[in-house]
């Protein structure tokens, strides 16, 4: 899942757009936009942070400055344990050319010390946005870890893991006005492009997926598995 190979295969499946989410760490999706360059996909920044509550959230932006600001902030609320690569396997930084450039020896795979509510504050405060991740699984999400969605917290999107079980989550969704929305989540090259959902941009960009995903209101953001065409991420 380098780099490279991870914009060759976005590339084959025709995907105009995709997002670097590492598990508590940002700083590969640059190595991912030099890769894509001007031919694309354009690639959002980002990371899947886990918060204290054990809550999985995607936070994206549109820019790696704003994103390595946030992975310095995790960083800095994360418990001082090293990673045993032997047993958790190797954390590493891949630059553009698939050379590992740094491993990273902070333990990623535990929960940060921010709560959700504030983990969200900060997204906005930094023009981001945040979508809980795969609500419907039975651990690691929002409705797994608080038993709803609360209706009060500015989430952008919500994503379901697998969309026949949307009718099974509904009525924990508290939140109103919200689009369901379904990724890749890929951890292996062949999981790419397999699940993706297709919105109406007039460029794909950042400030045009935040627009696009407040003009659906709540419902599906036209859900696709497997099918190629334009304006899909």
């Amino acid at each position: 899942m380098s780099s490279r190979n991870i914009v060759a295969k976005a590339r084959e499946v025709g995907l105009d757009m995709i997002a670097i989410t590492d598990h508590n760490m940002a700083e590969n999706g640059t190595y991912a936009a030099m890769c894509a360059g001007s031919s694309g996909p354009v690639v959002l920044f980002g990371m899947e942070l886990q918060t204290i509550e054990e809550v999985h959230l995607l936070m994206l932006f549109g820019d790696y400055e704003t994103a390595m600001r946030l992975q310095e902030f995790v960083y800095g609320n994360l418990p001082p344990i090293e990673n045993d690569p032997e047993y958790f396997g190797d954390q590493v930084v891949v630059d553009e050319n698939d050379k590992i450039i740094r491993f990273e020896k902070r333990l990623l795979l535990n929960s940060s010390n921010i709560f959700m509510n504030d983990a969200v504050s900060w997204a906005k405060d930094h023009g981001g946005l945040v979508i809980p991740s795969h609500i419907d699984s039975p651990t690691f999400s929002i409705i797994s870890q608080l038993g709803y969605v609360p209706g009060d917290i500015r989430f952008d999107a919500l994503e379901i893991a697998r969309k026949e079980r949307l009718k099974d989550v509904l009525p924990f969704v508290m939140a109103k006005g919200i689009p369901i929305v379904s990724f890749s989540d890929a951890h292996y090259l062949d999981d790419i492009g397999k699940k993706r959902i297709t919105l109406s941009l007039r460029e794909p960009s950042f400030p045009e997926v935040a627009r696009a995903l407040k003009s659906y209101g709540n419902t599906v953001s036209r859900y696709s598995e497997g099918e190629e065409g334009a304006g899909q991420c």
